[in-house]
């Protein structure tokens, strides 16, 4: 499989040109605009990753994208809650129904076996080990194979959903020598190390991370209403609906079990322009993130309002500058604070956004006003500011840039912004960044690099600064995994090296606490302490633009992600 940018403009053009109206079958498509990158179950590339996934597996519980209620999804119905000292119970049961595609019962063992899976050891674990680290133990009923209780530490409004919101696996297929069934979950907690040196779990490990099972669609197989038929990197994923999926076989409560195309085939063109040409060409039928330019003129063009129905919700997509906390030149805040003075966001939201977005002072949406700090002032516009910081932070302006010395040796301020290729929005904001810091002498080289290599880079911690989207949820506010100083090592999900003891204890406390003032008031120190430490640059939440084609019915579209709910749609002919 090749990954060439390149080669897969190619293919798109040579069959734009050869087709002269869309393709008359019954298949949902839908532009990517990344590749899913891996298809490992815990150590999938991306968003667009999830959004797969999200067809093929199922967790306990889903929330409804049409009116953003949380819904039973493999459980019969949402989980009952007893609360005892310290500890909270969440006990579910499975739907009767619920099948894995070799006909086996979906039982508490799955589920066990798959959060097993999230907290073994030698594993690419390591995000959801810091998610789901409230979870202390799971109790199967012994008389009820499909019961279970999930036990977790403390109690937080969140665990109502998150208690059920990971992926069941089934135990048959990634544990066929039954490893992790041995073993209990609290034992694998316990002895987290010591198993990690044990002959058997080194098998296990050595099985799970075979880099194969990232890229064969044949491993990948859930309880979820699709099957994978191709991958072919950079061009196309192609999903059909399974003939026979247990849940057709449900008669109530099946609010969230629907799955109404019979194909769907997710089209990979990173660049924007050749997607907009496919688009125009109804050789896609849904494309979210428009350009700008292009969603105003073909909502305004009959030649395209005719096809398509065009939208504009609200997102929880959050674009911000990061800044590299571990790297010498950006070690300190001072230097992060001076350049965050540098990005004019009004200027970007009105020339780049056309006013669909709305600005933030930090990752909590504005729109959620019992938590956002609605009373901050942001970072604004201010190069003499910038340059008055930098003096602060040690460095001293010469005719040729900026420098100071640092343990005998000396530094220049130049530095390195990585954006996504084929983005023009990203691209746009990059050029007015490097042109706002060459004004005070500061040199920005731009690197446009598939999402693939800089998520490498990110993890190597191989960069000065970087321009990227953080999906957030209004659902839950457990923020350890992206921002705990346990996890700004080498490889951990804290890219930019944000935190200090003090934010570390804030995200703790704001992960476990249920009572919403408090909770507001820890969120609005987090949001001081982000801006005070400078690792992100928030510029805006932004608004989905969405194309879709008037031949899908149904359509629902959300702020949530992925921006509308592709089981819902039916397409006619």
């Amino acid at each position: 499989m090749t990954r060439t940018c390149a080669k897969s403009l190619s293919l798109l053009f040579i069959w734009l040109l050869s087709c002269s109206s869309p393709s008359p079958d019954s298949a949902v498509r839908v532009r990517l605009a990344q590749d899913p990158e891996s298809l490992h179950p815990l150590s999938y590339g991306n968003a667009n990753a999830l959004q797969i996934f999200n067809l093929v597996y199922q967790s306990l519980l889903t929330v409804d994208l049409k009116d953003n209620s949380v819904q039973p999804l493999l459980a019969a119905g949402l989980p009952q809650v007893r609360r005892d000292d310290s500890l909270a119970y969440f006990t579910y049961t499975i739907r009767p129904e619920a099948r894995w595609d070799n006909g086996s019962p979906i039982t508490a063992a799955d589920v066990a076996f798959s959060l097993k899976l999230l907290h073994s050891p030698l594993l690419d674990n390591e995000r959801w080990r810091a998610q789901y680290h409230f979870i202390k133990d799971i109790q199967v009923n012994k008389e009820n194979p499909t019961s279970f209780t999930i036990v977790c530490s403390g109690y937080t409004p969140e665990m109502k959903l998150m208690s059920g919101d990971f992926f069941v696996f089934p135990a048959y297929q990634f544990d066929p020598k039954g490893t992790l069934a041995a073993v209990s979950y609290s034992l694998i907690r316990q002895k987290f190390d010591s198993l990690s040196q044990t002959s058997t779990f080194k098998e296990f490990a050595a099985f799970l991370n075979n880099p194969s099972i990232a890229t064969d669609t044949a491993t990948i197989k859930g309880s979820g209403p699709y099957q994978f038929i191709s991958w072919n990197a950079g061009q196309a994923v192609m999903l059909d609906r399974k003939k026979t999926w247990w849940a057709d076989k449900v008669a109530t409560n099946k609010k969230t079990l629907i799955a109404n195309p019979s194909r769907i085939v997710f089209q990979i063109i990173p660049d924007n322009a050749a997607a907009v040409l496919a688009l125009k060409a109804r050789q896609v039928d849904l494309m979210d993130n428009l350009p700008l330019v292009t969603f105003q003129e073909m909502k305004k063009d009959p030649a395209y309002t005719q096809h398509f129905n065009f939208y504009s919700p609200l997102s929880y997509d959050l674009v911000y500058m990061g800044m590299n906390g571990t790297n010498p030149l950006l070690k300190d805040k001072v230097t992060r604070q001076a350049l965050a003075h540098l990005v004019n966001v009004p200027q970007v939201i009105k020339t780049i956004q056309g006013g669909l977005a709305t600005p933030t002072v930090g990752l909590i949406h504005p729109k959620e006003k019992e938590f956002y700090h609605g009373s901050l002032p942001p970072f604004g516009f201010d190069p003499e500011k910038a340059k008055t910081l930098l003096k602060q932070a040690g460095w001293q302006e010469s005719s040729s840039g900026w420098e100071r010395n640092a343990n005998g040796r000396t530094q220049r301020l130049e530095l390195e912004l990585l954006h996504r290729a084929g983005n023009s929005e990203f691209e746009s904001f990059a050029l007015l960044f490097q042109q706002n810091a060459k004004a005070i002498k500061i040199p920005v080289t731009l690197r446009a690099l598939e999402s693939s290599q800089i998520s490498e880079r990110l993890k190597a911690r191989n960069y000065d600064l970087f321009l990227r989207t953080l999906v957030s949820t209004p659902l839950s506010y457990n923020l350890v995994p992206i921002l705990h100083t346990s996890n700004a090592a080498e490889g951990g999900s804290n890219i930019t090296g944000f935190g200090t003891p003090n934010t570390d204890q804030l995200l703790e406390k704001i992960a476990q606490e249920e009572r919403t003032q408090e909770k507001a008031a820890l969120l609005k120190q987090l949001q001081e302490k982000m801006q005070e430490e400078s690792n992100f640059v928030f510029l805006y939440f932004m608004q989905n633009k969405l194309a879709i084609s008037k031949q899908i019915d149904s359509v629902v579209v959300s702020s949530l992600k992925p921006g509308y709910d592709l089981l819902r749609f039916t397409k006619r002919k």
